[in-house]
């Protein structure tokens, strides 16, 4: 038994090892560019453990994707929990601060070009992906909190909303940046975006939820 549980650590430290390395060779020499052999040369680990462990290239990607979506998830998780009798303005705009620093960084830039590389794969791995990774996308953090607020158009519209209130944190920043190459916001920048979304995003919600029940 004990033998096995060694055997099975190692064999854990070392994917880890991969996909660190992977990332890193992606991050700094472009996905394309990069070869398995790359990846082996530097992680000392073989063919077969990258087959066994991810099937190809391709799939090694899409884990570390995966544990990047899962890390974000838990880093804004993490904030929103610590916030105590938290209003909706209070939620968001935390919730907004650290969605804004994460799409504001050179590697979730450079894994964003990779992944609109892929939206027109005839495979559709990339469709694929996203429906199986569903629950670790950040906007269901807003999506629990919205079902819990006593304001019935909230409730009501709480998937709707938090994919709104995210992709209006992104633009059209992400995007150029992803495209383009455009200059990344600078902290005060950051909050200024956040707080204007934020009150936009409030205003909309109010005026809607007046007219509905008006």
């Amino acid at each position: 038994m004990k033998k096995t549980k060694a055997i099975s650590k190692k064999l854990l430290a070392r994917k880890e090892k991969i996909k660190e390395v992977a990332l890193e060779l992606f991050l700094h020499k472009g996905y394309q560019e990069t070869s398995l052999s790359d990846v082996i040369k530097i992680s000392g680990g073989s063919y077969s453990s990258i087959y066994q462990n991810f099937g190809s290239k391709e799939g090694l990607f899409f884990e570390i994707l995966e544990d990047m979506c899962k890390k974000h998830f838990d880093m804004i998780s993490s904030k929103i929990k610590k916030i105590k009798n938290g209003n909706l303005r209070e939620i968001l705009y935390s919730f907004g601060l650290v969605f804004v620093e994460i799409f504001n960084q050179e590697e979730a830039i450079t894994i964003g070009k990779i992944v609109y590389s892929k939206v027109y794969d005839k495979d559709k791995s990339l469709i694929k992906w996203v429906e199986k990774n569903q629950q670790n996308f950040s906007h269901n953090i807003l999506i629990n909190y919205f079902n819990k607020q006593d304001n019935f158009y909230i409730s009501q519209n709480s998937e709707k909303l938090a994919m709104l209130f995210c992709s209006m944190l992104k633009e059209p920043y992400y995007n150029l940046n992803v495209l383009t190459k455009a200059s990344l916001m600078s902290k005060k920048e950051q909050k200024k975006h956040v707080e204007f979304v934020t009150q936009v995003f409030l205003e909309g919600i109010y005026k809607c939820a007046c007219f509905k029940n008006c």
